[in-house]
């Protein structure tokens, strides 16, 4: 369950804290161009998707691994 919120929550704060604060002026510099031109709502779902598929990813591989590893005990 804490998994499963802190995937809920982190992806959206991920998408709100890009579009805040990485499109102020700086963009070129931190490589968030495409990011940047889009609209702002546009640029957040696309940034909360991309979160959210890169957490549920690693998560599904930190279980595969302890399972692999808590096979041979």
């Amino acid at each position: 369950m804490i998994y499963g919120l802190s995937i809920l929550h982190l992806g959206p704060g991920f998408a709100f804290a890009v579009v805040a604060f990485g499109c102020d002026g700086n963009a070129s510099s931190a490589g968030l161009e495409s990011i940047c031109q889009q609209d702002t709502f546009a640029a957040f779902i696309k940034l909360t998707l991309a979160a959210w598929g890169v957490m549920i990813t690693l998560l599904a591989l930190k279980i595969i691994i302890t399972n692999y590893i808590n096979k041979n005990k």
